[in-house]
């Protein structure tokens, strides 16, 4: 599962983006994360649940989402599904819009209004044109997808973006170096019993104001969070070893039995004893 850190994208060949034709797994997924990039996931089939900030939202077929830039984010799917990913760099995009970094993608899935539904779907057929222009290479596809990515991101700015003020700006870098620091402190100590009040003296909060602020930007409480972490290292451990489950959830930090295999079970789908029998078969 993927670290809880900034992320680095790497493009496509010949292209300063990154498109791929993506099948999720079972139970996998990226966990809490950024980048630079503008990301957008079109789902083809199957099941998606994207968690942006504190906000989760889960996809259905031939929907998509857009995730702004150096937004914590991450995905799970629980059933296996195929998606198009597109994920295009602020660094791109500046070029042609030097101040694009001022700018947030802010879309109204719900809006009955036919003008956005139809925005919608140009957004829709855009991406499907690009994977088909990428995929099949056909003479002078790179212009083809250059074209479809910049059309893209016009709808996108032109319709469903707004401005955000320097203050803002400032406000949420200084946020997400926070949360960083306080992401860096618990995977150089989850396996010790950090207390809200360790945490927050660390990154000088008061416990009241850093609880409301880690799950306002995180999307779960600070100890549910330390628990996920545990719970990755854990079932690498499960599936790669052949420790006892309890020597494993112990080594992790992981105490509470019950706590411990209610959670497993919400985020893998499965008992641990199944999820290290499955890997068997």
């Amino acid at each position: 599962m993927e670290k809880y850190r900034y992320e680095f994208v790497v493009p496509n060949d010949m292209m300063d983006i990154h498109l791929e034709f993506s099948v999720g797994q079972p139970n996998s997924g990226f966990n809490k994360h950024y980048h630079d990039w503008i990301e957008i996931v079109y789902l083809i089939n199957g099941d998606l649940e994207v968690s942006v900030n504190d906000s989760i939202r889960s996809l259905a077929k031939n929907e998509f989402i857009v995730v702004n830039p150096m937004t914590i984010h991450s995905t799970w799917c629980r059933n296996g599904n195929t998606a198009i990913l597109l994920q295009i760099p602020v660094s791109f995009l500046e070029r042609f819009m030097p101040e694009i970094r001022e700018y947030v993608i802010d879309i109204d899935m719900n809006s009955e209004d036919p003008r956005v539904r139809t925005k919608l779907g140009n957004i829709r057929n855009t991406l499907q044109n690009l994977w088909v222009a990428y995929q099949f290479e056909a003479e002078g596809y790179i212009f083809r997808c250059y074209s479809l990515i910049l059309e893209l991101i016009y709808i996108l700015v032109h319709s469903f973006s707004r401005r955000v003020p320097n203050k803002e700006l400032r406000k949420n870098q200084r946020n997400l170096e926070r949360i960083q620091n306080i992401i860096d402190y618990v995977r150089e100590h989850y396996t010790e019993q950090i207390s809200i009040r360790d945490i927050a003296s660390e990154v000088g909060l008061n416990e009241i104001y850093f609880s409301r602020f880690f799950k306002e930007n995180m999307g779960l409480t600070f100890l549910e969070y330390v628990n996920t972490v545990r719970l990755e290292k854990i079932y690498v451990d499960l599936l790669n070893t052949n420790r006892s489950i309890k020597d494993i959830q112990e080594t992790h930090g992981f105490y509470n039995d019950k706590v411990f295999r209610r959670m497993f079970r919400e985020i893998y789908g499965c008992a641990p004893h199944e999820a290290r029998s499955k890997k068997l078969d």
